[in-house]
């Protein structure tokens, strides 16, 4: 239609005109700064890392302590992710390049633009607006970088285009899927996300109307690192995203309540040879454009529990996971293996005498004597939710008899054992840090040591789990090491190798307490007690044993732990004691007290 025939349309009445303004306003608004109706960009979003006010940045107990800053309960400092498909070619040689891409942060979606926030009078974002439960948005840059494109991988998941970890040195990226038919980059694989280099980032204030003065806009130009505007592309159809991600130097501030909107706009050209301060023209200039995302402020929900402290320590003689389901029914009355089970005090749990142990020839009442190393064994187990681990002590005095003679104790320092000369000694009978190794995400170490010196004539260990079906088996294989599947009764295998948070008996987390020698130089005491005590009847001695009289008034440390909970740890405890001719005749006890002491 003519212009002069349009006139004369016009000029027939008032009704028919006010109808036809309405339709020219659908198809073109009175500002044309943020439309191009023809080339939007479409399958748009926003995601904020958080979409509470930014005046609510701490955690559920009142602090920051895991509100870290693009996290989900730090509205104050967030990060921004705008995906969309671009509808215009500007890939390599397909006409215009894509040179610059706005995202503005507006109160409404169309208009005038003013900033979101809700700060009386929009003054600073400080404590006494966090108090009034205040925020404007505010864009935080010092000198924004980009992801290098060697580090992009690390952050940001190829395969789904999903944040791997934010980084703490640079500040944003833009990045495209290729793939389905669509290669955004030449020359590379198809459907994987790939990073798009050399942008520039910029926040400026871009209000029109009422303004309160702080940047509300990202400016995002390409330079291609020759410090001009160069120029890129997408083929028509590509999925791109834009990550903002927050650090706490770098992040966008959330405004304090209600519903906000960020108009995009992709530019090919840009007024200005410098990236940092473009200049565009949003009537000429705009390759995709005229649409935005909408956002709103929510309070995040906050839930208030309680884990209360839990602590299980059992000390014993018997390890029931040596145990076969008729013993281990003998001996606590139950003939089920649970992943945990406790130390049990016996191989009967009627029998009156618990946690009791012989030392000595069997064949001399138990005795000691000056030709061999005696020995025996018993076993501790804890577990707790200490968040802080726990230490394992042990309190007690050296064997006397009832007229106050002693067996001398070897000392705060670790020897070997001396046949002929008086020693009463403990050491843990676990492996060394060899044994620490990760399958999975279960990490073993310094696992229990079941053998004993015990072999056919030549018994110089006794312990009260000497009939155990596992160890039975593993005295006939001459086995050296952690109890394994040989021997163990079949719904042992069932009811706790099954279970998933089942471990080999160990002490890690818990490692041998480490403390200092005479001389003042680091010594771990009581972590060499695996292994044999006599040269004669086993070919070697490659144990050594400490005992500290003061234990008494002062427990002393045998294996601790500082840094994590404390899962189903197993010490095995054993003692050897040796006399000397002048050694005054008697019989000789000791009792031996084990705590376990958790930090929270």
């Amino acid at each position: 239609m003519s212009i002069n025939k349009l006139k004369s349309v016009i000029r027939r009445g008032t009704m028919f005109g006010a109808a036809f303004a309405v339709v020219a306003a659908t198809f073109a608004p009175a500002s044309l700064t943020f439309a191009d109706a023809l080339n939007p960009l479409t399958d748009r979003s926003l995601t904020l890392s958080s979409s509470s006010p930014g005046w609510d940045f701490k955690d559920g107990s009142g602090n920051s302590t895991y509100a870290p800053a693009n996290s989900g309960a730090n509205g104050q400092k967030t990060g921004n992710t705008f995906a969309f498909k671009v509808s215009t070619d500007t890939a390599t040689g397909s006409g215009d390049a894509l040179k610059a891409m706005t995202f503005q942060y507006c109160t409404q979606s169309a208009g005038n633009c003013i900033a979101p926030g809700n700060i009386t009078a929009h003054g600073p974002n400080n404590a006494a607006a966090i108090a009034a439960q205040q925020s404007d948005l505010e864009i935080v840059t010092s000198t924004p970088t980009e992801v290098p494109s060697g580090s992009f991988a690390t952050y940001i998941d190829t395969a789904t285009g999903a944040i791997k970890a934010v980084p703490t040195a640079s500040n944003f990226a833009v990045f495209a899927l290729t793939g389905a038919g669509v290669d955004t980059i030449p020359g590379t694989a198809d459907d994987v996300w790939e990073q798009s280099t050399g942008w520039t980032m910029t926040a400026v204030e871009a209000q029109t109307g009422t303004s309160n003065g702080k940047p509300n806009q990202i400016n995002l130009v390409h330079d291609n690192g020759t410090g001009t505007v160069a120029g890129t592309g997408f083929a028509a159809g590509t999925s791109v995203k834009v990550q903002f991600f927050a650090t706490d130097t770098n992040y966008i501030t959330n405004p304090g309540e209600g519903a906000f909107f960020v108009k995009i706009n992709t530019f090919k050209a840009v007024n200005n040879t410098t990236p940092s301060a473009p200049v565009f023209n949003l009537v000429t200039d705009v390759i995709d454009g005229g649409v935005t995302v909408a956002n709103v402020m929510n309070l995040s929900i906050q839930i208030t529990t309680k884990v209360l402290e839990t602590m299980e320590f059992s000390v014993g003689t018997v390890d029931p996971n040596t145990l076969s389901d008729a013993q281990l029914l003998v001996a606590n009355g139950n003939a089920d293996h649970s992943p945990c089970d406790r130390i049990v005090m016996g191989m009967d749990k009627n029998d009156p005498a618990k946690n009791v142990l012989k030392m000595g020839d069997a064949d001399g009442e138990f005795s000691l004597l000056t030709t061999k190393t005696y020995s025996t064994h018993s076993y501790w187990r804890l577990s707790s939710n200490s968040s802080a681990g726990a230490t394992v002590y042990y309190s007690g005095n050296t064997l006397s008899n009832t007229v106050g003679d002693k067996i001398k104790a070897i000392g705060a320092d670790k020897k070997a054992p001396i046949k002929g000369s008086e020693q009463f000694g403990i050491a843990l009978a676990n492996g060394t840090g060899t044994d620490v190794a990760t399958v999975g995400n279960v990490t073993t170490g310094y696992k229990v040591k079941y053998s004993t010196e015990t072999q056919p004539g030549k018994v110089l260990e006794y312990g009260a789990d000497d009939d155990a079906a596992a160890l039975v088996a593993l005295r006939a294989d001459e086995a050296s090491g952690p109890v394994t599947e040989t021997g163990l009764d079949p719904g042992l295998l069932v009811d706790v190798g099954s279970n998933p948070s089942y471990h080999t008996p160990q002490l890690y987390p818990l490692i041998p307490f480490e403390s200092t020698d005479v001389n003042g130089d680091p010594i771990v005491n009581y972590n060499e007690g695996a292994g044999s005590n006599n040269l004669a009847e086993y070919g070697t001695i490659n144990t050594k044993y400490a005992f500290d009289e003061t234990s008494q008034q002062i427990p002393v440390a045998l294996a601790t732990e500082d840094d994590q909970v404390v899962d189903c740890v197993t010490g095995k405890m054993r003692y050897i004691g040796n006399i000397a001719a002048t050694t005054p005749a008697g019989i000789y006890t000791t009792k031996i007290n084990y705590i376990a002491a958790p930090q929270y």
